[in-house]
């Protein structure tokens, strides 16, 4: 049981230092040891399912990186959509307000 968090720790290390989500890493390394164990009973197969673990997280964060760029142009070109319309509802607020006090500035 040990084994599972001394390895789960190494795992938050390495995804911290690899700006990942650390305790994701941790969690998915601790139920990976505690499952063989119960499992198996020995540490000789948990190596091979972490390092395999390991594999399948820096795949899914190669591609989450990969995929970043376009995610933030995506996002920056909805964020200017979202101005224009703001700043096209305050232009029109301005005309009508414009438009009622010249209404009631109007001589009678």
């Amino acid at each position: 049981m040990i084994a599972a968090f001394i390895i789960a720790a190494c795992f938050y290390g390495v995804a911290e230092y690899e700006n990942m989500t650390g305790w994701k890493w941790a969690a998915a390394s601790a139920a990976i040891t505690f499952v063989i164990m119960k499992t198996f009973g020995f540490m000789l197969v948990v190596l091979p399912a972490q390092a395999t673990l390991f594999g399948v997280l820096w795949w899914q964060n190669a591609k989450r990186l990969e995929k970043l760029p376009e995610d933030r142009a995506a996002q920056v070109s909805e964020d200017q959509a979202i101005r224009r319309e703001r700043v096209r509802l305050a232009h029109e607020a301005a005309d009508r307000r414009a438009q009622e006090e010249a209404h009631r500035n109007r001589p009678s």
